[in-house]
């Protein structure tokens, strides 16, 4: 629900949250991270690519269920159920019934598309032995997101490709963005990763639930060696980048705001970074 939240400028990528439990839920703190570490004041982009938890609930709480909600089903196309519509399920991915690889992938779509969301098909056309076409599927297509949105979302799951939880998706030679996903107890694990040219998504997990044990995410494991061989003979390129719409901000790295002296004399290191944000949203104070 990332996107959904920097769509409706709720949040920015220079946007920061308490990496702390955000309540007690039947005397135990909620959410837990995994590995079960807090961090105190940390970035959007930093939970992207740490996974982390209590970022995500945070973010959808920004937002707002309701809000969070009607974007994941009427924009990304997820078939959610209304028992979905509450932190847990919209922030971590704990839903109802689940969502399969197809709408996942075509939900991921979006952001290497410039926000524009195509419905998934199996088959565009059928044509008959005179080559007269009898069936033709257009699908459904409609903009999900603002492009900068998309942009904001590719550069953050980047991130996690090459320096985070998606890190055995990666293979040489191709500009690759993602996202892991694991379920309690590893009983299920997910990856939905894209190029500029292709995206994909790989649920990993038995018929019965049964802990899988494994050094690296088996799900990016699989992506990378199916995606390594669909991208053999193809080029490396750049995401698309909007032409306008995009702004850089100097910010504190603990607040997400506005640098001041103390930033910058911080006795740990200079705190001062550097975001693209939308325009629009530039913090203020």
């Amino acid at each position: 629900m990332y996107s959904a939240a920097l769509d409706a400028g709720a949040v920015t990528p220079a946007t920061t949250f308490d990496n702390y439990p955000v309540e007690l839920m039947n005397n135990s703190p909620w959410p837990k991270n995994s590995p079960n570490t807090y961090t105190g004041w940390t970035m959007i982009g930093e939970g992207v690519r740490r996974s982390i938890n209590t970022i995500a609930v945070q973010t959808v709480e920004a937002l707002g269920v309701v809000d969070s909600y009607a974007y994941a089903t009427e924009k990304l196309g997820l078939s959610l159920v209304p028992e979905d519509m509450a932190v847990s399920p919209l922030a971590m991915g704990g839903l109802t019934y689940g969502l399969s690889t197809v709408e996942m992938a075509a939900a991921f779509s979006a952001f290497a598309n410039s926000g524009v969301y195509n419905s998934p098909k199996m088959y565009t056309e059928v044509r008959d032995s005179n080559g007269e076409t009898v069936l033709k599927n257009e699908g459904e297509t409609h903009v999900a997101m603002k492009e900068t949105t998309a942009y904001l979302m590719t550069s953050m799951l980047q991130n996690a490709v090459s320096n985070g939880t998606g890190g055995a998706a990666r293979f040489s030679g191709m500009h690759i963005a993602g996202k892991t996903g694991t379920t309690n107890d590893n009983f299920d694990r997910y990856f939905v990763g894209y190029t500029p040219y292709y995206c994909a998504a790989v649920w990993v997990g038995y018929e019965n639930n049964e802990r899988i044990s494994y050094s690296v995410n088996p799900a990016a494991s699989l992506w990378r060696q199916v995606m390594e061989k669909v991208h053999a003979d193809l080029p490396d390129k750049s995401f698309s980048r909007p032409s306008s719409g995009l702004t850089t901000v100097t910010v504190c790295a603990d607040s997400g705001m506005l640098v001041t002296d103390a930033c910058r004399a911080d006795p740990r290191q200079n705190r001062v970074v550097q975001f693209e944000v939308a325009v629009g949203t530039e913090p203020q104070e």
